[in-house]
């Protein structure tokens, strides 16, 4: 196991090398100046002030040129200025990371929990009311669009009941005190993580119930019964663990989505994340802060794929990396 973590760890920077260089040419392609919010904010920016600053970014460079020259700036930890911001790039994003992490975390946990929950109920009870109700939401779920049902959340708990804060992150007026900070921020939590965690957990627990529908149908957990081994131990110890291995595929293909979905959630919300920082620099047309951003979103997801690759092997001993 140790010699594939590493070989796939090793494998992960040729794949850097290849999506910076995609997101690279996808980035440098926009349309629009990056200069133009410059010219707008400021009236007495001169034409030779843009031809010099145009210079000092590379703009004009051929696209081999300005790409090794962030990428050798890239590697020193200078991830380089935000024009927008006015604040290096690093510095903008860890905060943001941060926050979009404590989101992200918050929605998985959930979504797994409640996935492998119901997931189990409906396939121990097939058929059932319970089984024909939980589905149904899960199909009802799966095709409801994120913003549409942030907007909906947003009408009802915060415009018409006043129960949440409609976005942001922390009100103004909080007290200083840890537990005061903490239970304002999880309302401000509320709404975005369960959006994130439900449109994740809809299609994990259909997943959860048909594969341990197969795998309850399997001679070895008769003969597990036939021993006078208890249903619960049938079902946590054998059936389970055998069923997890399409929901952890599953898991790692969405790892992506996570903080894809981040981008709409937190710009519906006005979350200061990572997802709303990716938004508003790439209408903003900061390059810089746009390839920070997708690169670190690529590296986090590649982890996870690697994570996943891993838990196959603790899931079914019989698959070997070595």
């Amino acid at each position: 196991m140790g010699k594939f973590t590493l070989h796939r760890a090793l494998q992960m920077f040729p794949l850097l090398i290849m999506i910076s260089v995609v997101a690279f040419g996808l980035l440098k392609s926009m349309p629009g100046d990056p200069l133009d919010r410059m010219l707008e904010d400021n009236p007495d920016f001169t034409y030779e002030d843009y031809v010099r600053l145009r210079a000092i970014y590379g703009l004009d460079d051929p696209f081999y040129v300005a790409y090794f020259k962030w990428a050798s700036q890239a590697v020193t930890g200078n991830l380089g200025y935000s024009r927008q911001y006015k604040v290096p790039v690093l510095k903008l994003i860890l905060p943001r990371l941060q926050n979009t992490l404590v989101l992200t975390t918050l929605a998985f946990v959930i979504a797994i929990t409640a996935a492998l929950t119901i997931g189990t109920i409906s396939a121990i009870k097939q058929y059932s009311i319970f089984d024909y109700v939980s589905m149904g939401l899960t199909f009802m779920g799966n095709s409801l669009p994120n913003f549409w049902l942030g907007l909906m959340l947003i009408i009802l708990f915060s415009v018409q009941l006043h129960w949440l804060p409609p976005g942001g992150i922390m009100s103004t007026d909080v007290p200083n005190g840890f537990w005061e900070r903490a239970l304002d921020r999880g309302k401000y939590l509320i709404m975005p993580v369960f959006i994130t965690a439900f449109s994740e957990m809809t299609a994990w627990a259909r997943y959860t119930r048909n594969s341990l529908l197969d795998v309850l149908q399997l001679d070895y957990l008769r003969t597990a019964r036939a021993k006078g081994v208890g249903e619960q131990t049938v079902i946590v110890r054998h059936a389970l663990k055998n069923s997890m291995l399409p929901l952890v595929t599953v898991i790692g293909a969405g790892f992506t989505r996570f903080f894809a979905g981040a981008v709409i959630i937190e710009t519906v919300f006005s979350y200061p994340g990572m997802g709303k920082l990716m938004f508003d620099s790439v209408m903003g047309n900061d390059f810089v802060v746009s390839m920070a951003i997708l690169m670190m979103l690529a590296y986090l997801t590649l982890w996870g794929n690697l994570l996943a690759d891993i838990a196959y092997g603790w899931l079914d001993p019989r698959i070997r990396y070595d």
